[in-house]
């Protein structure tokens, strides 16, 4: 890495080919107000609100010829690795002395992998609200090869160098999201014309360890207090006229103290609004969500994946069957809509278990209400060490790489069965748990809609 004195820019970057749904990259908005926090000079270069078609010539208008850092956030699938890479090598030759930055959830699996394989010259592992503004500052000073920043990764001389972060467990301050350098205009049209809710988190990290889960922050849970969730979801009222929020945190119940407060000053403030949430369905009893349905919860997602006592016991859910049966029949009595996941594809499967699901879901009628995954190794987990193990990825990069529609396609089979009875067996269950959607009316949105899950 040549080392230079004269960066002093820095610019993110949110780069996809089609998706399954328009999603603002809130993210990317918390690193916007991280860098702000730490007065560094921060743009944005959104792809989302521009057509495929225009795409490459609004890229290279918003391009510097100076050498800048440039950060790109990565998810696993969607292809988002082949995207990224095509516009950091341009980037490189625009200016081979940029500085290209990688995080998010698949760098943060795999950051020697990526280090070695792509055109990055840093990872941030995990939260980069504290290491990114860090690395920055190393860079902006000259010092290229900084070692006491936690989550950052680096080669130098062939060698892998980097330490694992500590999660941040007070976000209030870090993980505001700051709104200002995008085209909201678009993501609120586009929630408007489908109905669907604005995007908010109050938690990070879940404090379960399902083998095939990568957890990108690290283990445990950490949250903000319900003031700073219900300030930030005041602003968004006032200022977009959106009044429904879905809370993307993994175990919205689980952080049983900001759950209790966030109710307290909900009525203390008056505020009336809709609200759906992802959480495991034994982290609730009968009070808590009474609780929160007669204060605005009208939705549950829940990770259901396996439909019997054996199977739950093998992917070690950690939970009784029974208990999750109970817990149905009593959102049901509440009023509280659920969304159910199921995932196929563990290496003990049976094809009268994927019969059971069928049954299942008929019995807590979950039909049009369900998503089915194929089971998916990802770096980083227990389950790809298997999978790498029994040889059923043999260039692991290769893999990475290819990653497309993530978890509705078939990676990996580690089951007994042949791929086309897999398959088979998706579709047959997965064709009664499609729900009907609400796609965009706008041709700026169907443009980039591959299809809705």
């Amino acid at each position: 890495m040549e080392t230079i004195n004269q960066i002093n820019r820095v610019v993110l970057l949110n780069v996809s080919g089609n998706l399954n749904q328009v999603q603002l990259p809130i993210g990317l908005g918390i690193l916007i107000n991280s860098l702000k926090l730490n007065n560094i000079p921060v743009s944005l270069i959104d792809f989302l609100p521009v057509p495929v078609n225009k795409r490459e010539e609004y890229f290279l208008s918003r391009i510097s010829p100076e050498p800048c850092i440039y950060g790109f956030t990565i998810i696993g699938g969607n292809n988002n690795l082949k995207e990224v890479e095509k516009y950091a090598q341009r980037l490189l030759q625009i200016n081979p002395k940029s500085i290209i930055v990688y995080g998010g959830p698949l760098p943060s699996s795999a950051p020697e992998t990526l280090l070695r394989k792509c055109s990055c010259q840093y990872i941030v592992r995990g939260e980069g609200e504290v290491s990114f503004p860090k690395l920055v500052k190393s860079i902006f000073e000259g010092n290229y090869y900084p070692e006491d920043i936690s989550g950052v990764y680096y080669l130098k001389e062939g060698n892998f160098i980097g330490k694992k972060n500590e999660m941040i467990r007070k976000l209030d301050q870090y993980s505001k999201v700051d709104y200002s350098l995008f085209d909201m205009e678009f993501y609120i049209a586009y929630l408007n014309e489908t109905g669907q809710s604005f995007e908010i988190m109050a938690s990070k990290g879940c404090p379960y360890n399902c083998y095939f889960c990568f957890k990108s922050g690290g283990t445990g849970m950490s949250t903000k207090t319900a003031s700073a969730v219900l300030d930030e979801i005041e602003h968004i009222r006032k200022t977009y006229n959106m009044n429904r929020f879905y809370f993307v945190d993994e175990n919205f119940f689980a952080a049983k103290s900001f759950f209790k407060d966030f109710i307290e000053e909900k009525q203390k403030r008056g505020l009336e609004f809709t609200f759906i949430i992802q959480a495991r369905i034994d982290s609730f009893d009968r009070e808590m969500l009474q609780l929160a349905k007669d204060h605005g919860l009208v939705g549950m997602s829940t990770a259901i994946e396996a439909v019997s006592q054996e199977e739950l016991d093998r992917i070690k859910k950690n939970i009784q069957f029974s208990h999750i049966e109970s817990q149905l029949n009593l959102m049901k009595e509440v009023g509280v809509q659920v969304w159910a996941d199921f995932i196929i594809g563990f290496p003990g499967d049976t094809i009268e278990g994927y019969k059971q699901i069928i049954k299942f879901v008929r019995k807590h009628k979950l039909e049009k209400r369900f998503k089915l995954s194929y089971l998916t190794p990802l770096p980083g987990t227990q389950l790809w060490e298997e999978a790498v193990q029994k040889g059923l990825i043999k260039d692991e990069f290769e893999y990475i790489h290819s990653m497309g529609d993530l978890f509705f396609e078939r990676m990996a089979n580690l089951t007994r069965f042949t791929d086309e009875v897999l398959d088979h067996y998706y579709n047959e269950i997965a064709s009664i748990g499609r729900r009907p959607v609400d796609y965009p009316k706008h041709q700026r949105y169907l443009s980039q809609i591959r299809e809705i899950h």
